[in-house]
């Protein structure tokens, strides 16, 4: 139990401290019985690049910190420590958010399509993975163990369904109350249309809008726009 909570802890650090270093606001790490999760106050307009670098960065110290215990330990408890490692490294890179795999496929989807389909399709991949997966150990498997462990994993993926609209919303905030120097340009004719990483123009009424006059006009008619 030592060595295997010593590794979710060892992992969560990773994320930690480097998010620190980047001096992102740390909040806290929590623990789930699906391991733990590193929580960040930090703008969703943040460079992806960091959002990248601090999820890696996980794995990495985990992968270091077995490779260092494996001078140290016994024989018997080496061997535990790197199945272990390879578990929860495999478990965790499942395309299956909140896991750092779902982080993953977040930052990859963001890249190619607008915040707020990013949203969408993170979850409905997910809900796709998560479903085969825990099919086929019902099936397959038997293992009441890793019914319980998904079970849990469901309800967090559920939670974090259910924030999708607050998160655009809060997108689109960030975007109006911040100044962003994005190099990337785009012309859009709606928010749901704005990325990631880009300043956009809007095509309203026959102009062409600034994003921050156009959010100014978003926002003082939001009910016309709400999802």
């Amino acid at each position: 139990m030592i060595l295997f909570t010593s590794l979710i802890l060892i992992h969560e650090l990773g994320h930690y401290v480097t998010a620190y270093l980047l001096k992102w606001k740390v909040k806290e790490i929590r623990l789930y019985p699906y391991g733990g999760c590193s929580h960040f106050e930090v703008d969703l307009n943040k460079s992806t690049l960091e959002e990248f670098i601090v999820l890696i960065m996980g794995p990495i110290v985990q992968i270091i910190f077995t490779y260092l215990c494996t001078f140290c330990l016994r024989e018997q408890d080496t061997l535990f420590l790197i199945n272990s490692s390879k578990i929860l490294l495999i478990f965790n890179l499942l395309p299956i958010y909140p896991l750092d795999g779902g982080k993953l496929l977040f930052i990859f989807l963001s890249l190619l399509f607008p915040y707020y389909c990013t949203l969408k399709y993170t979850y409905y991949i997910s809900l796709f993975f998560y479903l085969n997966i825990f099919f086929s150990i019902i099936l397959i498997h038997k293992s009441w163990f890793w019914v319980f462990l998904f079970f849990s994993l469901f309800f967090r993926l559920w939670e974090e369904q259910k924030k999708g609209n607050y998160l655009y919303e809060k997108f689109l905030l960030e975007r109006y109350l911040n100044i962003y120097s994005f190099k990337r340009k785009k012309i859009i004719k709606s928010p749901l249309e704005m990325k990631k990483g880009y300043k956009h123009l809007f095509f309203y009424q026959k102009n062409l809008l600034e994003e921050r006059k156009f959010l100014d006009i978003y926002f003082k008619n939001i009910e016309k726009y709400r999802i």
